[in-house]
């Protein structure tokens, strides 16, 4: 079950996109069950409050400057850095230039009956 502007087999830029994707914009790429992949574009002065996710979250900045801060932690991610936040992980960000993230959130394990 596939959600999303991206499907199966499908290969994009992350930094260009394709004609039908505007690259300022934030979209989920793919949504399954298990995960779902999003492409983040944050404009400078960006701030979000402190919140948290029930699942894990990975984040690979591909451009720009964003501040995390993490329990009393900050981490500046600017291209190629990668961050990992485990699931209910409380974090607030700030962006300081320009920014696209790639987020992929795992979703936790589904209990079967």
């Amino acid at each position: 079950m596939s959600y999303g502007h991206v499907k199966s087999g499908d290969r994009i830029n992350l930094q260009t996109l394709r004609e039908e994707l505007d690259v300022d914009n934030t979209y989920a790429l793919v949504k399954t069950d298990q995960m779902e992949v999003i492409r983040m574009a944050l404009h400078k002065g960006k701030v979000v409050e402190q919140h948290s996710i029930d699942s894990e979250i990975s984040v690979l900045c591909l451009k720009g400057e964003i501040l995390f801060h993490i329990d009393t932690t900050a981490e500046t991610l600017t291209k190629d850095d990668w961050l990992y936040l485990k699931e209910a992980q409380p974090f607030s960000y700030s962006v300081k230039e320009d920014t696209i993230l790639l987020v992929t959130i795992v979703f936790g394990r589904q209990e079967s009956n």
